[in-house]
């Protein structure tokens, strides 16, 4: 059974998916890509034409892992930034708060 099809449209769903950053499509792709790759193995080897399928859609989930990975990495900078601040955030509240106290009195 020729496989070229199934693998061709994972890699089109990854690249759609990864173009829109479209990280809960990404997620369930990977978990039923990895599915689909376990069947693949027990069928057995692959014939040239699905060879060049798989090393198309490695090429796809390579890409999007690097634009998760890219994420990942700004999210942490973030994140590190947020936290950062945070003391900063929290004086103010602090003093906003006894302000407002000072006020309302």
């Amino acid at each position: 059974m020729d496989n070229s099809a199934v693998l061709l449209q994972f890699a089109r769903e990854l690249q759609d998916a990864a173009g829109q950053q479209d990280w809960a499509a990404l997620d369930v792709l990977d978990r039923r890509l990895a599915r689909q790759l376990a069947l693949l193995s027990v069928q057995g080897g692959l014939d040239a034409n699905e060879q060049a399928t798989l090393r198309t859609l490695r090429a796809a989930h390579a890409r999007a892992f690097q634009l998760c990975s890219d994420e990942k990495h700004r999210l942490g900078q973030q994140l590190g930034d947020i936290h950062s601040r945070q003391e900063g955030w929290v004086a103010y509240a602090l003093e906003s708060d006894m302000y407002q106290d000072g006020k309302q009195a």
